[in-house]
């Protein structure tokens, strides 16, 4: 049974904080609650005063909150309890994607609710604009609670003991699902399905706060107080061995630490101050990605590692890691091959195995550089003297590992070079096995040995045999001989782990598809392995695959169709097999579901396959294409800025995408023949003739697609290369390039695809890409256009730039990284609220920044609805953010005044960035003004 004790809120402060969200109604009844779930409590709350609907007599129970409005209406709700809003909220910014310029009530409340610990963002985000999920509106009500009665009710409930009744909790955090187990402990939700990624709607809201508002908790008793103890109040880092602690006495010291701190690694350190030890975690920031050390363990490999994680491919070969790292011998001269490197799971550390013939020993000279960090920063080019020591320690086995029932890895402590003699493998008994393959490859860091065909005396292997491999004589490169000599190990053939495989999911793909996960990876199974029944009715099963994505599940597929509950199973007499060869059997019911809704088209792409190009169409479900199946075309095509009609209805077959059951596709050349040019941008109108989806029902028959045709081309593998880059800060004198434009020049016409994808631009947080074209007219020019209003600051950044090929090319361009020059984006704007009548005929605006280019045909002014003229307009000299108008009219009070921008307006701020002002300024001036 679920206890309870009296928690009672001020209706009052309830209704300021609810006043975020809900505006002021005409009438305490709406005409869009009858028979809505959250009616009662919904009315409930408007009888208190708590909430209200909206002016025109609806209430909008099914609008879903935003993140944005929840901030607000618990900052509102805290700050009517007693909480104060920091001062600091306009100058220290608690989400990375809120600005000084954002809006100042959201600023003020988002400040409150990060600082006492409500509200606390996702990644350093905020996200006000996304809608709030019904889990995260769980847990931002618990914790207002928390603070509001300083009351632990995760912790409570979790002390009872308290068996929930939701079923769906596994599919959010735990965090959340301890908030939710608070909502199914005090009934604050009596569902047993919660649905936590589903979107807060107000009716459900409103139900949340009603029922918390009838939560009760524990009466608590007075703790006596405790003597005060000091603690760490902040803790500021000097150096990388030097710290500034101030304790809650607010007196400060300077720590010395014993040990260094490592570069951007949070490292917990303790030291003293007086008689008391202390322990903090700490982390020595330094933004720029640079080499920490390069050292050796022995004569083969040698690591590299840096302050930050770095963006390469967990491993890399002989030519990639050779663009980015080179070794030039000093005392022993001569360039040094490298073969290959691994990076650490870390992103850390790259390990990098030399290809040479001679052991590293001694002075190098190390060149690292054309690495970036995870966050785009390119690394500090690294070019120093390295001394590597010599290697003294053998070669050993590291370990053994069974990666199947009949392939074991055996691994060595450095990279060995090929034994003197071969490896021989025999029984316990000294009996000789035959037939086990693998080899040892120079520099090899394993081996791998398979046992399939491993026979003794011409009999198989048995399943669970060890093997024992005796190693011909094992050195490494710098010619220290294994230890002990010979190498011994033991090999281990379907060693059973005591597991059975067992049947996990079922998952319905499509009309005669369905996914089967077990357990654990299994051999292959066939076919004839499994059956499929409903009464007398068996579907016959064409092929069962492996699921590329996921090595413990296989596809099924059918001849014929999958509808209601039937039996899945093993074929009697047959069984499924682990990798160490445990074996089992299975049956189960499935309820397969025939979908009948018409399968629509939600996207279109122009794809390039072979060096054709095709229009592809994906459907929400999957579809099929019978022989007789066709897509037609009308609509218009846009080249050299002229419109022309598609000449009359193209028409096409159709085939299916190879791997995907959604998607359908025509090649261009057929559907558009040589009538639309290459470059043209094509807008049609497509009708399907005989597709349907898989289980018969027609598809949505119309679709309309806009895309840009290509080339069909042959293969190609021309090279393209950066030439240059401009933007408005590095722009040739007389090209005009706005702060939103970066164009970017290459050697060759650009891929039209590859180009004008914008994903395979970066710049980072400071700059969003949002288009990449390419013009018929400049076929070998990218312009980038970047996210307007976005950057605060002019400085560099690094832009990335891959995945381009040259136009009918199959070759792609090597990732490029140019520092580039972007100027500030953000535009002025009027400050809201600030116009001053500082004359008979004068009105003064102020903006969010100076402003230059103001003409007195800037602005456009209307007197109560009535033009009137502009006699001058003008930037004051004593602060340019202000504009005075004057006009060829007298005011006097009350009147309605409206200001708005000419088509000729160029003003910009300092930067150009022309000045926005999206509605007319409108304002009244103040009674009691007269001239």
């Amino acid at each position: 049974m679920k206890q309870h004790s009296r928690f009672i809120a001020s209706a009052a402060a309830i209704t300021v904080a609810t006043s975020a969200i809900i505006p002021a109604a005409s009438a305490a009844t709406f005409t869009d609650l009858k028979g809505n779930a959250h009616e009662n409590t919904i009315m409930s709350l408007v009888n208190m005063g708590v909430i209200n609907g909206y002016p025109d007599g609806t209430f909008r129970p099914n609008q879903s909150l935003t993140r944005s409005d929840v901030v607000k209406l618990l900052g509102k709700y805290l700050v009517s309890l007693g909480h104060k809003v920091p001062t600091d909220y306009k100058t220290k910014m608690r989400f990375a994607d809120l600005t000084a310029k954002s809006q100042d009530e959201l600023l003020q409340y988002a400040a409150l609710v990060k600082d006492v610990g409500v509200f606390n963002g996702s990644n350093g985000k905020l996200m006000h604009n996304d809608v709030i999920r019904r889990d995260q509106m769980a847990s931002v009500l618990v914790r207002a609670f928390k603070v509001i009665n300083d009351f632990d009710y995760v912790a409570h409930v979790k002390e009872q003991k308290f068996t929930g009744e939701i079923t769906d909790l596994n599919k959010t955090t735990e965090e959340h699902q301890e908030s939710i187990n608070v909502f199914d402990y005090y009934d604050i939700t009596k569902q047993k399905i919660f649905t936590p990624k589903d979107e807060t709607k107000r009716g459900q809201f409103a139900s949340f706060l009603y029922n918390m508002m009838k939560v009760e908790t524990p009466n608590k008793t007075p703790e006596e107080p405790e003597a005060p103890i000091l603690t760490i109040k902040t803790v500021e880092v000097q150096a990388n061995n030097k710290l500034r602690v101030v304790l809650s006495d607010d007196k400060a010291y300077i720590v010395t630490l014993k040990t260094p701190l490592v570069d951007n690694v949070a490292t917990e350190v303790s030291f003293e101050i007086g008689d008391k030890t202390y322990k903090t975690t700490v982390k020595y920031e330094v933004a720029d990605l640079k080499v920490t050390s390069i050292t050796n363990d022995n004569g083969s490999q040698f690591k590299i590692q840096f302050n930050h994680p770095v963006k390469l491919d967990k491993t890399l070969n002989a030519a990639a890691i050779a663009k980015l790292v080179s070794v030039t011998g000093i005392d022993r001269i001569g360039a040094v091959q490298l073969l290959k490197a691994e990076l650490s799971e870390d992103q850390r550390t790259l390990v990098i195995t030399t290809n040479n013939a001679v052991s590293l020993e001694g002075r190098y000279r190390i060149v690292v550089d054309g690495i970036t960090s995870q966050t785009a920063k390119p690394l500090v080019k690294f070019d120093d003297i390295v001394t590597f020591t010599g290697d003294k320690t053998a070669p050993t086995i590291t370990s053994v590992q069974n990666i199947s029932a009949t392939k074991v890895k055996v691994l060595f402590s450095e990279p060995i070079n090929n034994p003197v003699g071969s490896t021989r493998f025999t029984l316990v008994d000294g009996t000789v096995v035959s037939g086990i393959t693998g080899t040892i490859g120079t520099n090899a860091t394993e081996v791998i040995y398979d046992l399939a065909g491993a026979t003794v005396r011409g009999t198989l292997l048995a399943s669970g045999t060890t093997v024992q491999a005796t190693f011909g004589t094992i050195i490494d490169l710098a010619n220290n001989l294994s230890s002990p000599n010979p190498l011994t190990t033991y090999l281990t053939k379907g060693n059973k782990d005591g597991f059975v495989p067992t049947l996990v999911n079922v998952t319905q793909l499509g009309a005669k598809k369905f996914k089967l996960t077990f357990s654990e990876e299994l051999y292959a199974i066939q076919p004839s392995d499994l059956t499929i029944v409903q009464n007398t009715y068996t579907p016959g099963i064409v092929s069962v695959q492996v699921d590329p994505t996921d090595a413990k599940s296989y596809i099924v597929t059918t001849n014929a169709y999958l509808t209601g509950y039937m039996t899945i199973s093993t074929t009697p007499g047959r069984t499924i097999t682990d990798l160490s060869g445990e074996v089992n059997s299975f049956s189960t019911a499935f309820n397969f579901v025939t979908d009948t809704t018409k399968p629509t088209v939600i996207n279109s792409a122009v794809v390039s396959d072979k060096g054709e190009e095709y229009l592809e169409f994906t459907f929400d479900r999957n579809v099929d294409i019978p022989t007789v199946a066709t897509l037609s075309m009308t609509g218009s095509y846009v080249a050299q800025g002229y419109t022309v009609d598609i000449p009359a209805n193209r028409v096409t077959q159709m085939t299916k995408h190879a791997t995907n059951d959604r998607i359908i596709r025509v090649k261009l050349a057929h559907l558009l023949g040589t009538t639309v040019p290459a470059g043209a941008t094509v807008y049609g109108n497509v009708s399907f003739t005989g597709l349907t989806g898989e289980f018969g029902q027609e598809v949505n028959n119309y679709a309309s697609t806009t895309f840009v045709r290509g080339y069909d081309s042959q293969y190609s593998d021309q090279q393209l290369s950066l030439l240059s880059v401009q933007t408005s800060a590095t722009a040739t004198p007389g090209t005009a390039i706005d702060n939103n434009t970066i164009v970017l020049t290459f050697s060759a016409n650009v891929d039209p695809i590859t180009g004008s994808n914008p994903a395979n631009y970066f710049i980072g947080q400071n700059a969003t890409i949002e288009k990449a074209t390419i013009r018929q007219d400049a076929p070998t020019k990218v312009v980038l256009t970047l996210k307007d209003n976005e950057r605060y600051v002019q400085r560099g950044e690094t832009l990335t730039i891959s995945n381009l090929k040259a136009n009918g090319s199959t070759f792609i361009m090597p990732t490029r990284q140019e520092i580039i020059y972007l100027q500030e984006n953000i535009r002025p704007v009027f400050e809201t609220g600030y116009q001053f009548v500082t004359g008979y005929d004068t009105v003064t605006l102020t903006f969010s920044e100076e402003l230059i280019n103001v003409l007195d045909s800037s602005f456009i002014v209307y007197v109560n609805n009535m033009p009137v003229q502009v006699k001058t307009a003008m930037v004051s000299p004593q602060n340019r953010r202000q504009v005075s108008i004057q006009l060829n009219h007298l005011f006097s009070s009350n009147q309605f005044v409206s200001i708005s921008l000419s088509q000729s307006a160029a003003i910009t701020d300092s930067a150009k960035n022309p000045l926005l002002l999206q509605t007319p300024i409108q304002f009244t001036v103040p009674a009691g003004i007269y001239f």
